[in-house]
């Protein structure tokens, strides 16, 4: 009798606990489905200094999805960059792709870029000095943008008008991979958001058109453009897990609108190109 009862006591005690693990199994699963069916509400944009009328002329759209949208505003090309690898802002919303992979190399970050992107940026070559390719000098100071894309993006728009050889070998090359300089040109570097301050001490600049119009210069008039447009469009970046997510997915269509197409004619005079139109 007592050994059967112990039996009984011990069935029960096993019982009790898979009952226990099958309700703990449940509600895992409950709070997992909650989580996954939560969606984001509040995103913080980054964006560099030099766009916040941009991000200004689609603010109301943005409103218009029902997040809670804000900005947060950077004054280089670098630190949006950080502050998403550290979580600080949810996307930013300033660069290219061949730039952000570049950061990805040096950083070793994740970050990705969302479809659709936003604008395709002039990038062009402009002198205070001279009318066109043909009248730059031997001897010539041309002025590139230190960050790495750019820089390269620079020197190719060189190799393309017949002025230098650059070393094939080399993915991204810089000033220092210069395989043939027939007409003795210096080079020097900046940010390219200074970069146009410099313009009335070298002889030519080659930058993204945008930078003089936010310098208060004209972008007409440039002695040549790339050919590779397409190539830089800007649009938003995110952390890798986030790229998929509805939220940035609805945000990236959303500035697709008229309001900023007309900014772009207006305030960015042509320098920036729809990629819907």
């Amino acid at each position: 009798m007592k050994k059967k009862l112990i039996s009984v006591l011990l069935t029960l005690a096993v019982a009790g606990t898979m009952l226990a693990g099958c309700g703990s199994s449940k509600a895992d699963d409950t709070k997992s489905e909650a989580d996954s069916s939560t969606e984001k509400k509040d995103i913080t944009i980054g964006v560099r200094a030099d766009m916040v009328n941009q991000y200004a002329a689609v603010e109301d759209k943005l409103k218009e999805l029902g997040y809670n949208v804000q900005s947060k505003v950077f004054d280089d090309s670098v630190q949006p960059d950080v502050a998403l690898a550290e979580g600080s802002i949810d996307c930013n919303w300033y660069q290219h792709e061949p730039y952000l992979k570049s950061y990805n190399e040096k950083n070793g970050t994740n970050l990705v870029m969302v479809e659709p992107k936003t604008f395709y940026p002039l990038f062009a070559m402009y002198s205070d000095k001279w009318d066109s390719v043909d009248e730059l000098p031997d001897g010539a100071t041309i002025g590139l943008c230190n960050d790495a894309t750019n820089q390269a993006r620079g020197l190719h728009l060189l190799e393309s008008q017949g002025l230098i050889t650059l070393d094939d070998s080399v993915e991204s090359p810089t000033m220092y991979d210069v395989k043939e300089n027939p007409h003795n040109f210096k080079f020097i570097e900046a940010e390219m958001s200074v970069l146009p301050q410099s313009i009335k001490d070298v002889d030519a600049i080659c930058l993204a058109a945008g930078h003089m119009v936010n310098a208060g210069l004209s972008a007409d008039g440039y002695l040549c453009q790339s050919d590779d447009n397409d190539t830089f469009a800007v649009g938003f970046a995110v952390r890798a897990e986030d790229k998929d997510a509805q939220w940035i997915k609805d945000i990236a269509e959303a500035v697709q609108c008229d309001e900023l197409a007309e900014y772009f004619k207006t305030e960015k005079q042509g320098t920036q190109i729809p990629c819907w139109e």
